[in-house]
């Protein structure tokens, strides 16, 4: 394969891959035995984090470097540096993955018995090793690339979302850092799980550090041209950064200083004894996560899905030759593209509405302490986020991007994108509706219900980029 001109298409089949398998896989085998009654085990927690570390870095991950590594340097005007590199990285990464999601369930069964454990242990260990070595070669193909970049002015492209991709980047190498340390913490202890504090530092780094700041930059950029919006403000979306970023660092600050007394032995004898320090912490917090759901909803309001103001093709020269217009390639009412990308808006549109709905339960988890019967779970929050919003637009970002990258004209089958709609939108809502009704029946059924409509919405999804990927020239094969 030529990893410089089609340096996506790897990613973007690892991610199904592990999302078909270790990711919405687990999800369905996990929700689906609690719908039967299958009582958890020691083994709950590991295939637990399994399954969400699939879903985060194979699933998500693989996703964002793919298509980040076609659309950032382009951003900045340059080509990437050093794409041979991207073999050895890709390989890192999912090899990585890939011996994280056999190794820590296996310890959690305790696979072939007593005997294997180091064995496992190992493999276990050796899997973060190699994710984090797969993100610094990228590291050192991003720097290379910067290097070259020309220094940026405020009417550059990247402006007003640089500060969001280098939080990206920052956090990306920040939660594999934790990740390896909470493994190889865990390790002596006898542990086939991270730590609480260990696990909530890597899942709120890449949530909340990779997986939004990375919206607002593929937002910001693509939406007004994919659905003839309005172009956000340039300055305000810049200004948000910091403020973000800060929020970020609030909310995450008592998980690393747990983290790190959990590696030290020292702060974690102090903390706990300490109620003022504790309480102090948990304000800094829950300002930390109130500044970053109002920077969240700050930036749904800018990008002007619901159409307040004009959208940006008003403000083209006028067209001196209609004369001409039975020429151009008829278009949609309202968007630019003829159909052959299927309904991807509504996959947005939905996404962002999930996002809403996220931001909403965040807050409303904060309320808790002064109104405990809100009774809002960071479980519903969670997967309102990831299954409704990080999915769904990826969905839709893959319909829209993915075959342009392939220098395709079109998906093979647009007609399957409102299948994946509809899946996709089930399964958030059969996953977020029902943590409001634990522990009753119908509830557990419900959730094992949602695990095999998100499976058959990735699987469709794959289905149509496979095909599009592999099918020469630009006409579309029979469904």
């Amino acid at each position: 394969m030529d990893w410089t001109r089609r340096i996506h298409e790897p990613f973007l089949y690892a991610a199904l891959t592990i999302a078909l398998t270790a990711g919405f896989g687990y999800g369905a085998l996990v929700v689906g035995s609690i719908a039967l009654g299958i009582i958890p085990g020691s083994w709950w927690g590991a295939v637990i984090q399994a399954h969400g570390h699939a879903q985060l870095f194979g699933w998500v991950g693989l996703f964002v470097l793919g298509m980040g590594f076609y659309f950032l340097p382009r951003l900045r005007g340059v080509r990437l540096q050093n794409p041979e590199r991207i073999p050895y990285a890709f390989a890192l990464l999912v090899s990585g993955i890939g011996l994280r999601v056999i190794a820590q369930p296996a310890l959690g069964f305790d696979l072939f018995g007593q005997a294997t454990i180091p064995f496992w242990q190992t493999v276990w260990g050796i899997s973060a090793l190699l994710e984090l070595a797969g993100i610094l070669v990228i590291d050192s193909m991003l720097f290379a690339t910067m290097r070259i970049s020309k220094p940026l002015t405020t009417a550059a492209p990247a402006y007003p979302v640089e500060p969001f991709a280098l939080l990206v980047f920052l956090s990306f190498n920040l939660a594999l850092l934790a990740n390896l340390l909470g493994v190889w913490g865990a390790i002596p202890q006898g542990r086939a799980t991270l730590a609480p504090d260990f696990n909530n530092l890597v899942v709120t780094l890449f949530l909340y550090g990779v997986v939004i700041p990375m919206a607002v930059v593929f937002s910001f950029r693509n939406l007004p041209l994919f659905l003839r919006l309005a172009m956000p403000p340039r300055q305000a979306v810049r200004r948000l950064a910091p403020f973000y970023g800060t929020a970020l660092f609030l909310v995450i600050l008592p998980y690393l200083l747990a983290a790190a007394g959990d590696l030290t032995g020292v702060l974690i004898r102090t903390l706990p004894e300490n109620e003022a320090f504790g309480s102090l912490l948990n304000i800094v917090q829950s300002i930390g996560w109130l500044v970053l759901n109002a920077c969240i909803l700050i930036f749904i309001w800018q990008i002007d899905l619901i159409r307040r103001r004009p959208p940006w093709i008003v403000d083209r020269a006028p067209n001196t030759r209609p004369d001409l217009d039975y020429l151009r390639k008829p278009t949609r009412a309202a968007y630019p593209d003829a159909g052959e990308y299927g309904r991807f808006e509504l996959l947005i549109y939905s996404a962002y509405v999930w996002l809403l709905v996220a931001v909403i339960l965040n807050l409303a988890r904060l309320g808790t302490g002064f109104v405990p019967w809100l009774g809002v779970s960071q479980d519903a929050a969670r997967h309102a986020l990831t299954v409704g919003f990080i999915t769904l637009l990826i969905f839709g970002m893959a319909a829209r991007m993915a075959p342009g990258f392939s220098q395709k004209k079109g998906l093979a089958y647009p007609q399957l994108v409102l299948v994946t709609f509809v899946l996709g939108n089930i399964a958030a809502f059969l996953r977020v509706v029902p943590t409001f009704f634990v522990p009753s029946d119908i509830a557990l059924k419900l959730w094992g219900l949602s695990g095999l409509f998100g499976w058959a919405a990735v699987a469709v999804l794959a289905i149509n980029l496979v095909v599009t990927f592999r099918h020469a020239g630009n006409a579309r094969p029979n469904l």
